[in-house]
């Protein structure tokens, strides 16, 4: 799948991918995923505009209960922007 490049005004800040984001679906478990919008703070950052901030997608899983994963629960050290969408990922046959 690929994600192209986005922006989201939030928090009052400007976060933004500036490339396309490619994830590889045939690694990932069957079920439902939303795609989610995050304020990554992993990566180095070196935009002089302390307004502007990278951001990255973060594939939150429904869990067993119904919810949703949050990207907040995982030591990934990101924050949630915005749902950009949802997929569903079929279980292989054969």
């Amino acid at each position: 799948m690929i994600v192209p490049p986005f922006r989201i005004r939030r928090f009052g800040r400007t976060y933004r991918s500036p490339t396309e984001l490619r994830i590889d679906l045939g690694t990932i478990a069957p079920g439902q995923y939303r795609l989610v919008a995050v304020h990554n703070f992993q990566l180095e950052d070196r935009n002089p505009d302390l307004n502007e901030c990278l951001a990255g997608i973060f594939l939150a899983a429904r869990r067993a209960d119904g919810g949703w994963e949050e990207a907040e629960s995982f030591p990934v050290e990101c924050r949630t922007l915005a749902v950009i969408g949802t997929i569903e990922i079929a279980a292989a046959t054969g």
